[in-house]
């Protein structure tokens, strides 16, 4: 009879035998890379920093660089009026200006002259206006809006009985508006005038040079005012090519004088210049000239109008145009309202991974024995 005995063979490793396998192997090098530092070779330590650090050096400040208002300008203008016909007239005006900026000092100087004759049909023509008048002022500006000024003035006028009439004004000046469109100041300070008369202001003499009649009051030969001065002036810019200017200044004397006592004299100027090209202007003015005590035989006012063409210099920069400010943007709608939330929607279930069955045994095998 044939026995048959049966021998399993062992199962193959399983993954925890594996993972004990390799904690064996690696061991000795976790023990080694742990092992600690021999004294003495450790590495030295970082050098020490300051948490909080004072206040370093400040920064100097930008600087602002003040625009310069050292300027140079110039100007020339001049008029005519001829007349012929049933009468003959001629007129001719001229007025030059210079003024210079350098610093806190500024320096002007003018002249403004008139001549005029006149005569009726078939008579002989005789002059009707003769006068000049020049101007020297220095001002020291202490800032931009005030400044102390000394103005010199000398004036002929053969119908005012003036041979030569001399003004000095020391005084302050005031500039409590200005911008690139308009300008407003003022002036306040002493006038002393001395008056040098010709013979018809000394009353021996009609204008033309004839003999006074009699009763014609009798001046002296000089005369010699003090009296308080104030001055407005107004000056706009409507645009680029038009522009006005105007003043008007008051004269109040506080003395006797042969004419009379305390005497009030006021002066009134209008100008009106419109740009032409290659730097002419077309001017247009107005003066006039108001004096309670003026001498026997003349009016308390005197006007002049003129028409004249002007040429003009400057050495200032061009001031650069501005750009228009963007209209007002339109005004932005209400935001909409958020649209209704949506109901939230079910995911579906999520299949669990399948579970690996463990291995099967090995069959077994039955090997016959002898006998």
């Amino acid at each position: 009879m044939i026995r048959f005995t049966s021998v399993r063979m062992s199962p193959s490793l399983s993954l925890p035998s594996l993972l004990a396998v390799g904690a064996l192997l690696l061991s000795p090098s976790i023990a080694r890379a742990q092992a600690p530092t021999p004294m003495g070779a450790e590495a030295p330590p970082p050098d020490a920093k300051a948490l909080v650090t004072g206040p370093g050096k400040p920064k100097d400040a930008p600087t602002i660089a003040k625009p310069s208002l050292d300027e140079t300008n110039a100007s020339l203008s001049s008029g005519g009026l001829i007349t012929t016909g049933n009468s003959k007239t001629v007129a001719l005006s001229f007025n030059g200006l210079f003024d210079l900026r350098r610093g806190n000092n500024g320096f002007l100087t003018g002249m403004v002259a008139n001549y005029g004759e006149s005569s009726p049909p078939g008579g002989v023509s005789a002059t009707s206006v003769q006068n000049i008048q020049g101007k020297l002022r220095y001002d020291r500006y202490f800032v931009d809006s005030l400044s102390g000024f000394f103005l010199a003035t000398g004036r002929h006028d053969r119908f005012q009985g003036l041979s030569f009439r001399l003004n000095m004004d020391p005084g302050v000046k005031f500039i409590p508006f200005q911008d690139d469109v308009q300008k407003i100041w003022l002036e306040a300070g002493y006038d002393f005038q001395f008056d040098a008369r010709n013979a018809f202001g000394k009353g021996t003499e009609t204008v033309d040079g004839k003999a006074a009649p009699e009763g014609t009051p009798r001046l002296d030969a000089t005369r010699t005012d003090h009296s308080a001065r104030a001055y407005l002036g107004y000056r706009r810019a409507f645009n680029q090519s038009v522009t006005a200017s105007t003043g008007v200044e008051l004269l109040q004397s506080f003395v006797k004088t042969d004419l009379g006592n305390a005497d009030t004299r006021i002066n009134f100027d209008v100008n009106l210049a419109a740009k032409l090209d290659f730097g002419f202007s077309l001017g247009v003015g107005f003066s006039a000239r108001y004096d309670r005590l003026p001498i026997a035989g003349k009016e308390k006012v005197d006007t002049s109008t003129t028409l004249s063409l002007i040429y003009a210099w400057t050495d200032a920069a061009p001031k650069k145009a501005e750009k228009p400010p963007c209209p007002d943007c339109p005004a932005c709608p209400p935001p909409a309202a958020p649209p209704p939330a949506a109901a939230p929607v079910a995911s579906p279930p999520v299949a669990s991974p399948p579970v690996a069955s463990p291995p099967a045994a090995p069959p077994t095998t039955s090997t016959p024995r002898s006998p």
